[in-house]
């Protein structure tokens, strides 16, 4: 139908009174259109399936999810489809055969890049399903409450975050803030975790047999279970493990649980997974929103290419955490409390309320006193600075720069001149018999000559030249964008100059060595030892007179 239609387009425009161009351009268009249908552009959006073992409100559930968004919030480009299995109220092989039913009519026309499961129904689910309803998709699995070695045997294409617990890392804990214990009563239900977490207990009881007795409330009513906490043993603790289905059925939130234990009991309540804050004391606890962080982190290494059995799996890190009203309530001591435990509902201190204040106002006043001593200290090292810098780069004699300054500027100006083919030519000049000038009127005069000679050269040397002396009476020039008959003509000024000057009526000749710049392989060190050869000759042809080599 549609191709008919777009046939009748074709002709219907062949019979318009336009230019054939026209027409051309046009048809190309059409044909495009045609060759590219409806329901065939690209779409680049990456999709992920989160698949929840439990529902929507369920404080668990609810914070990996706040960690996968977390990760997702922010990218245009995933989207993200959440579904929740409910097995909190229901489950069990019938119920999981309509799920797959229900997921396979809602995805019919989905097809997922990545799967992220949270807690041990939905991986199971999934181990059972996948290849029927998400073939070949990955799985990033989050929230499970037992991973032995096992438990993805002969499994592809999977990588994960699973719970890790210390039970008797938090029993200990319970037993150093409370010696006297003698009783434990371990709180569980009927569902998988539930089961999980009792098993999980009776691994460590024995390591602590000699100390304390555990008992076990598991899938209690929550009136029996009330009755029997009501009156506990003498030095007792509650171990809330898990318990959010009664024997009837009937759901409990965790908040609604923890309620029923905690108004049952004065004894202190403790926990081995995360419902601190909700009236338990605390205990060693995994974050499920950090690992519905990692599971998102690492379903986006597989949308980016990585294949998701590159990716080890990782067990999720453990905290000590207390809820502070309750420590000081049951007044346990906090030095027994270990270090870097984290409070929850701990008082906030005047310093802990006022401090972006504090911080603020005592910078300003630091950037202040900094800004005042740094002032001062500028002023009073300035002079020093560049007192020690005329030092470090100057004769102390004649004021001409040494072979230090020398080296560090030939260096960028002979780079310059290679990179830009510029010419440049150095002087190397020596005064003649000057041994014998000291030996005849005293160094003292020597020095007055050697002053008199350096002012001559900066005096007929422009400002982008270099005059340097680098030995008691060598001196050298680099003269910077200049060819060889300019510094030729350049070093016989000089020497005519100085011939001519005779400080103290003392007749002063100088003898000048002249070489150009010519290769760029060519440093400072080559040139002086060109321009040294030309010196030595002009000494050896009989002094006050300029060699070009």
């Amino acid at each position: 139908m549609l191709e008919s239609f777009n046939l009748l387009i074709i002709l219907w425009f062949f019979n318009l009174n336009v230019s054939r161009i026209s027409k051309a351009l046009c048809l190309i268009g059409i044909l495009g259109i045609l060759l590219c249908p409806e329901g065939h552009t690209i779409d680049k959006k990456k999709r992920v399936l989160v698949l929840h073992a439990y529902h929507q409100g369920f404080h668990w559930t609810d914070r990996i999810m706040a960690g996968v968004h977390s990760v997702f919030n922010d990218r245009d480009d995933v989207e993200l489809f959440v579904t929740y299995m409910d097995t909190k109220r229901r489950s069990g092989d019938f119920y999981f055969g309509q799920l797959k039913e229900l997921l396979r009519t809602r995805y019919e026309f989905v097809k997922f890049d990545a799967i992220i499961s949270s807690d041990d129904h939905a991986l199971d689910f999934l181990l059972d399903y996948r290849d029927d309803l998400f073939p070949d998709t990955p799985i990033i699995f989050s929230g499970l409450n037992a991973f032995p070695a096992d438990r993805l045997s002969g499994q592809k294409n999977i990588t994960g975050i699973y719970e890790s617990y210390d039970v008797e890392g938090t029993i200990r804990l319970m037993l150093e803030l409370h010696p006297e214990t003698k009783n434990i009563l371990a709180i569980t239900d009927e569902t998988r975790s539930g089961n999980i977490f009792k098993n999980l207990i009776r691994q460590v009881e024995r390591k602590f047999s000699n100390r304390v007795q555990i008992h076990y409330f598991h899938n209690m009513s929550p009136e029996d279970l009330q009755f029997t906490l009501a009156s506990p043993p003498e030095n007792t603790l509650v171990l809330w493990a898990i318990y959010l289905r009664t024997p009837r059925g009937t759901t409990l939130t965790t908040k609604e649980s923890v309620r029923l234990v905690t108004e049952s009991t004065s004894k202190p309540t403790y926990c081995i997974w995360d419902v601190v804050g909700q009236g338990v004391v605390g205990g060693k606890v995994t974050s499920p929103n950090f690992q519905g962080e990692v599971a998102g982190k690492l379903a986006l290494q597989i949308l980016n290419g990585v294949p998701a059995d590159d990716i080890p799996i990782v067990g999720s890190p453990l905290d000590n955490i207390f809820d502070y009203e309750l420590v000081k309530k049951f007044n346990i001591n906090e030095e027994l409390i270990p270090n870097n435990s984290i409070f929850l509902n701990k008082p906030i201190s005047v310093y802990e309320q006022y401090k972006v204040y504090i911080w603020f106002y005592s910078s300003i006043l630091t950037l202040l006193i900094i800004t005042i001593l740094f002032l001062t200290t500028t002023l009073v090292l300035r002079q020093r600075k560049e007192k020690y810098e005329k030092m470090a780069m100057h004769d102390p004699l004649t004021g001409l720069y040494n072979r230090h300054y020398l080296d560090a500027m030939a260096a960028k100006k002979i780079a310059e001149a290679a990179r830009y083919h510029l010419p440049m030519c150095l002087l190397v000049l020596d005064l003649d018999k000057f041994k014998l000038i000291n030996d005849t009127y005293g160094h003292p005069v020597g020095d007055i000559i050697l002053k008199n000679v350096s002012n001559l050269l900066k005096k007929h040397c422009r400002s982008e030249d270099i005059v340097a002396r680098i030995g008691g009476e060598e001196f050298v020039i680099l003269l910077d964008r200049c060819d060889k008959e300019k510094a030729i003509e350049k070093a016989n000024l000089l020497r005519s100059s100085i011939e001519a000057s005779k400080p103290n009526d003392i007749l002063v000749t100088i003898s000048i060595g002249v070489t150009e710049f010519i290769s760029e392989q060519q440093d400072l060190n080559g040139l002086l030892e060109k321009a040294d050869k030309a010196l030595y000759q002009a000494k050896d042809e009989g002094r006050n007179r300029v060699v070009f080599k």
